[in-house]
Parts: structure tokens; C-alpha cells; sequence
């Protein structure tokens, strides 16, 4: 008879957990699968995307896994971008700073913890088993108080008790009836996403830090080759206006003109040089390199530029940025926290049972009539706790209107930074078709007064005003270049890393 009641308890308690783990939650909104990777920091696991902005998702609880039907961001998704500039160098460069970042690496981690986490949270759906050995003995004062009068009335036969259990096993259940549990798994998972976006949100920065830190160094490159060209030019002329001042030609001021000029070129290179060394060692730093070992060989600007294929950016443009996307799970964790909080209000159930081997002596152990055991159900129900309850969940509920304007104000935000970058973009290049024409007007002003100045009828002052002023136009073409390059990053970073 003991033993048909025993199995029947167990066979209840093992389909209530069947059916508490395989009941289905919908969290508020969007869900992440997460598969952990293989254990190297190169390869933190698989996400899949799915919109922020996607409504009535089904995340079920199976076998203590979150399955959704689809996810957040693709890890390649915030990096992806930087790909359009066609340049191989700066695209290894982001690469061997995603693999080598400490920062990074410490998202990571926020990141492994939250899914721990998660796991944690699911393992409250099973039930608690524990064992132990326990051995007693206790002796009754004979001046112990008892509720029947005897002979002495101050004195009783003193009485020795001894325990012996063997291996007791206790076990508990808690039903989740009202979904208390579920409902702290689904805040659990909403919470491994938001780490999700956050680590891809430093992704993101440290790419778009990366490519500006490159591009602006690419842009120095560009502005020494105009000065290392006027140089060299201006060199050239010197020792004409050299030879030409010792055969009597000309007098010695147009000598020291040119002099002047070329020594000025050589400072303000000199001067870049240094700015080049400044930028490379930030860089460096951004890769997670040693300075005195890193370095950036020589190059032009990138010849491809992104073009945003859009004439503004809306709103839904921006689902990709993965600190939007982190705003969005925050808000639908405080939407689920006054879900728990409710739940917190209802009555919590637990099955509870011990069974082992109990008896007053070690002899009798191992016989049938030591077994003992108890079975039993536990409810407790929150009668008065000074209206915390009721406060925590207005707490709750004001935590959810205070995200949605956050989330509001940063979604502006991040909309005014996009058409910042847009609009200037597009200026930009406009600025940049005008600024060739104006070169090329310089140009043919200096061969001008180059001709004139060889027949006779001009001043060398006028021929290094104008080589001043082609020296002046291309250097500003360049750094309209490298300000174009910049905004693109900026684009690219406002926009989630691509489009």
C-alpha cells in the first residue's frame, strides 16, 4: 500500500514538471537564440536576426533550452559595412580589433553571464532533490517540564534518544501555476538579448573607431603626397631661380622667396609626419597592439565611398543600431518585471516529500521496517506585507513609461546623427566636384604667370602667389575627401553598420 502511494506521488510530480517545462511563454516582443560558440574568443557563437520591431513572437521552454523562431542581430551585421569602402587593409584592421579588444572581450563576458543566467533561471522549472546522512543522539534532562504530574514532581527518569538515517532523499516541486517561474525565465532571456545588443553595440564602436582612426591617417597620407609634390616641385624651381640669380638674371630676392617657401613646405610636413605617428599609435591602441611593433604603411584615400542609397533616413531605417535594439529589450524587461511582480501576489504551491531509512539503533538499518517516508504539499499566500507588493509593481509599471521615453529620445537622437551625416554627405561631394574645378583653374592661373613671369612680364612673387594657391586648393580637396570618408563612418555607425 506504501508503495502504490509512493509511486503515485512521483508519477504526479514527474507530470507536473513535463508540463510546467513544456508550456509555452510568449515574451513582450522579439526573442534571441543563442548558441555558444566553440570556446575560443574568436568565435562567441551564432545569433539570429530578427526585427526589433517584429510583434507577437512564440518562445517556447523545451527541455530547458529558449527556443525562438527567429533573433536579434547577426554578429556580422554591425561590421558588414565597413566593406564598402573596398579597402582589404582596413577591413583586417577591424577584424584583428574585434579579435583582440579587451573591451570587447569584456562584453563577451556580460554577454556569457546573461546566458548563464538564463540557464539558471530555467533550472527552477525541475524539481529539488537532496540527500544526506544524519546521526543523532540527544539526552532528556530528568528536570525536563511534562504536562502530567508524577510522584516527584521536580524529577523525572531521564531519557537517552538516538537517531540513525541512512541516505534520506528530499525532494521538493514548486507548481507554477500562475507562471511565476516562466515568466522570470522570459526576463532572464530578455535579459541575455539586451547583452547581446550591447556586445554588439561595442562591436560597432570599436569598427566605426577603427575605420575613422584608419581613414583619418589614409587622409594624412593624401595630404603629405600634395606637399611632398609641391616640394619637390618647388625644389626644381629653386635651382633654376638659383642658376638664374648666379648668371645675373634675376635678383636675389626672388631667391629668397622661393627659399622661404620651400622651408615653410618642409616644416608643415614635418608637422604631419608627427600627426601621422600620433594617429597610428591610437590606432594601434584600438587593435590591441604593441605601439613599438605596429605600423600602417603608406596609402591613398579609399577610391569608393558608400553611397546611402536612401534621400533620408527614417526611423525604421535605424532598427539595426544595436543600442536602439538594447533600449527595446530594456522596455520589454519592464513590461515583463510588472508581469513577475503580479505574479509575486499569488499563492506559491510546492510539493515536498523525504523518504530513507530511519531507525534507533545501526542494526536495524537495512531491514524493510526502518524505511520511512512523507509526502505532503506546501502553500504559502502573502496575506500583509505593508502594500510592498502594490508598490513594486507601480514601480514596475513607471519603470516602463520612463524606458519608452528614453528609447524615444534616444531614437531622435540617432535619427538627427543620421541626417547629419546624410545631409553632409551629400554637400560634401558637391564641395568636392567644386573644389576640382577651382583646382584646375589654379593650375592654369600658375602656368599663366609661369610664362609671363619666363618672358619677362610678371614678378616671381606672382608666380609663388599662385603655386601658394594650388598647394592651398589641393590640400583642401584632400581633406574634403577624408571629411567625406569620415561622414560615411558616421553613417554607417548611426545607420547599425549597414544598410
Amino acid at each position: 500500500m506504501r508503495k502504490s502511494i509512493v509511486c503515485s506521488l512521483w508519477f504526479v510530480v514527474y507530470s507536473c514538471v513535463t508540463l510546467a517545462q513544456t508550456a509555452p511563454i510568449s515574451p513582450p516582443s522579439g526573442a534571441v537564440t543563442i548558441q555558444p560558440g566553440n570556446g575560443s574568443t574568436n568565435t562567441p557563437g551564432t545569433i539570429q536576426p530578427q526585427s526589433p520591431a517584429a510583434t507577437g513572437t512564440n518562445a517556447q521552454i523545451t527541455n530547458g533550452t529558449s527556443i525562438s523562431n527567429s533573433a536579434d542581430l547577426a554578429p556580422t551585421l554591425t561590421v558588414s559595412g565597413f566593406r564598402r569602402f573596398g579597402d582589404p587593409m582596413l577591413e583586417s584592421l577591424i577584424q584583428l580589433g574585434l579579435d583582440n579588444s579587451p573591451n570587447l572581450r569584456a562584453a563577451l563576458s556580460r554577454l556569457e553571464e546573461a546566458r548563464i543566467r538564463v540557464r539558471v533561471a530555467q533550472s527552477f522549472l525541475s524539481p529539488s532533490l537532496r540527500s544526506s546522512a544524519l546521526i543523532t543522539t540527544q539526552s532528556l534532562s530528568q528536570r525536563r517540564p511534562l504536562a502530567l504530574t508524577t510522584a516527584a514532581p521536580d524529577e523525572t527518569p531521564r531519557f537517552q534518544l538516538s537517531t540513525f538515517q541512512l541516505l534520506p532523499i528530499d525532494a521538493s516541486y514548486e507548481l507554477d501555476l500562475f507562471k511565476r517561474i516562466r515568466n522570470s525565465i522570459v526576463v532572464a532571456d530578455l535579459q541575455a538579448q539586451a547583452s547581446v545588443a550591447d556586445y554588439q553595440s561595442f562591436r560597432l564602436t570599436l569598427a566605426s573607431d577603427i575605420a575613422r582612426t584608419y581613414l583619418l591617417i589614409r587622409g594624412n597620407d593624401a595630404e603629405q603626397a600634395v606637399f611632398r609634390r609641391n616640394i619637390q616641385s618647388r625644389d626644381t624651381t629653386l635651382s633654376i631661380l638659383r642658376e638664374r640669380f648666379r648668371v645675373g638674371l634675376i635678383n636675389q630676392i626672388d631667391v629668397q622667396r622661393a627659399e622661404t617657401d620651400y622651408a615653410g613646405l618642409q616644416v608643415t610636413l614635418k608637422g604631419l609626419e608627427r600627426a601621422r605617428v600620433e594617429l597610428v599609435n591610437g590606432l594601434a591602441q584600438l587593435c590591441a597592439q604593441d605601439p613599438n611593433q605596429f605600423s600602417v604603411p603608406n596609402g591613398a584615400l579609399p577610391t569608393t565611398v558608400p553611397s546611402y542609397p536612401y534621400a533620408s533616413v527614417s526611423p525604421e531605417q535605424l532598427q539595426n543600431r544595436p543600442d536602439l535594439v538594447q533600449f527595446i529589450r530594456q522596455n520589454q524587461i519592464s513590461a515583463a518585471q510588472v508581469t513577475v511582480q503580479q505574479n509575486s501576489t499569488m499563492p506559491r504551491v510546492n510539493l515536498i516529500g523525504s523518504a530513507g531509512l530511519l531507525s534507533g539503533r545501526i542494526g536495524p538499518w537495512f531491514t524493510a521496517s526502518s524505511a520511512t517516508y512523507i509526502v505532503g504539499v506546501n502553500a504559502s499566500v502573502p496575506l500583509y506585507e505593508g502594500h510592498r507588493a502594490r508598490q513594486n509593481i507601480a514601480l514596475s509599471k513607471q519603470l516602463v513609461q520612463t524606458n519608452q521615453q528614453v528609447y524615444q529620445q534616444s531614437l531622435q537622437v540617432a535619427q538627427r546623427d543620421a541626417e547629419t551625416a546624410l545631409d553632409n554627405l551629400t554637400l560634401l561631394r558637391q564641395q568636392i566636384d567644386l573644389q576640382g574645378q577651382t583646382l584646375t583653374l589654379a593650375r592654369r592661373t600658375e602656368q599663366y604667370n609661369r610664362e609671363l613671369y619666363v618672358r619677362g612680364l610678371a614678378t616671381y612673387l606672382e608666380v609663388l602667389d599662385a603655386q601658394r594657391t594650388i598647394l592651398l586648393t589641393e590640400q583642401q580637396l584632400v581633406q574634403l575627401r577624408s571629411q567625406e570618408s569620415q561622414y560615411a563612418v558616421l553613417l554607417l555607425r548611426s545607420v547599425g553598420g549597414d544598410w
